[in-house]
């Protein structure tokens, strides 16, 4: 069974209630370096790698990528049927972050969004 992650409150928090969706397995595919979980190399993203990138439309796409890499495994299970990345340069108020923006359909056709920031210089 897996916990709810609780991502109201800003910082992520792990609930004791049962996850209904796919949200928790989003946030540790985005979150997880890739490579540094024992029983998968290939789980997790490479989101880690744009802290020193300026924000860039080219870091944007960059990200973008690296999400959908990290989040293929929901469709090859089944876990999702399809699931849209797109990314959003914040130049007005953080100047050195990008937002990520994810939009899955579940297998049961539940929609699910997620955002995600990332760090950029």
């Amino acid at each position: 069974m897996d916990f709810r992650i609780d991502m109201s409150v800003g910082a992520p928090v792990m609930t004791f209630e049962k996850a209904t969706d796919i949200r928790n397995n989003i946030f540790l595919s985005l979150q997880v370096q890739r490579g540094s979980w024992f029983q998968n190399p290939e789980f997790g993203s490479r989101l880690h790698l744009l802290k020193r990138s300026k924000n860039t439309a080219r870091s944007a796409q960059l990200a973008v990528d690296y999400a959908k890499e990290a989040l293929r495994w929901l469709i090859d299970t089944g876990k999702a049927k399809s699931i849209d990345v797109s990314a959003e340069r914040d130049t007005l108020q953080v100047s050195g972050r990008l937002k990520l923006l994810v939009e899955a359909v579940q297998a049961n056709e539940a929609r699910v969004a997620f955002t995600q920031f990332v760090e950029v210089v």
